[in-house]
């Protein structure tokens, strides 16, 4: 492979912005982070933060490829989603420049349509899967704020759900009855495996979440360790939606503390092909593949 660059590969988040130096294959040479992510930006705001954070990068006159939120509506140019079943070269296709950047593209967010009708949504996710070299037929879960379970098949994005988990159980602490006192997460593995095995028996998730409190109040959970057991029940809600596919290879991408929590809830849910990925690389690989589709 290549050691000289050849793609400024861009993973623009809500809330964080990453630039790439990628070389041939999708190996990352160089990256930088930034806070500006896309969330808080208005269209015309794009261009300026790039040019800030690599302008001297992008001096070197190489395609610029973007991911993420930067497609998304009010962002730098609104992407429209492609229908399920989608792959690579779907994706290479469908990419398109903002009116202020001719030399950047935008990869498009990928779509689950019923009946015509727009059910759940992914931006960014879409390249995360085409960059891992996962097994045929496995579901990929993306754990976070917003956690996706992506079903491929094929080499093509088939189907997927969006789960807040995250969002969820940030708004419980900040905002309910069931987070006073409460400590942090990640002290307590065996009340986090408590709140897996709650919710994988009792799939009414906001009765099941009441039992924060009432398990507090019967002595039975600290203040310290309630945190672990709601994030238990919150993630086990999700292992216990996706049982039909424990039968399937399952890739975690995402932050390393998280996946391992989502690899024991799988664990105790009966997945038993349970992979954790590197994300940024997956997202480093996918953005060379679809610029390389893009190209051919």
């Amino acid at each position: 492979m290549s050691s000289a660059a050849e793609l400024i590969g861009v993973d623009w988040g809500t809330s964080n912005l990453r630039v790439m130096r990628i070389a041939d294959g999708g190996v990352v040479l160089d990256s930088r982070s930034d806070p500006c992510g896309a969330g808080g930006l208005a269209p015309n705001q794009f261009h300026d933060v790039l040019d800030a954070v690599a302008g001297d990068w992008l001096n070197d006159g190489l395609p610029v490829l973007v991911s993420g939120m930067a497609g998304a509506r009010g962002r730098w140019r609104e992407m429209a989603y492609l229908p399920c079943p989608a792959g690579v070269a779907d994706l290479a296709s469908a990419v398109a420049s903002p009116d202020d950047a001719p030399h950047v593209s935008i990869v498009p967010g990928v779509a689950v349509f019923e009946d015509g009708r727009l059910q759940d949504v992914i931006r960014g996710e879409e390249t995360q899967v085409f960059g891992l070299d996962a097994p045929d037929d496995a579901v990929i879960v993306g754990p976070g704020t917003h956690s996706k379970w992506i079903r491929t098949a094929g080499g093509r994005i088939t189907d997927f759900r969006t789960f807040m988990t995250g969002e969820l159980f940030a708004a419980i602490r900040k905002g309910t009855i069931l987070g006073a006192e409460m400590g942090d997460p990640g002290v307590d593995n065996d009340a986090f495996a408590a709140g897996v095995e709650r919710s994988l028996r009792d799939p009414a998730v906001t009765a099941a979440l009441f039992s924060v409190r009432v398990e507090g109040l019967a002595g039975r959970l600290s203040a310290a360790s309630s945190a672990d057991y709601l994030s238990g029940l919150l993630i086990g809600a999700e292992v216990a939606a996706q049982a039909d596919a424990n039968h399937r290879p399952v890739v975690l991408i995402g932050a390393e503390a998280l996946s391992r929590r989502y690899a024991a809830a799988l664990a105790q849910g009966g997945f038993r092909d349970v992979q954790i990925a590197d994300g940024a690389a997956a997202t480093a690989r996918g953005l060379w593949r679809i610029h390389e589709a893009a190209h051919q």
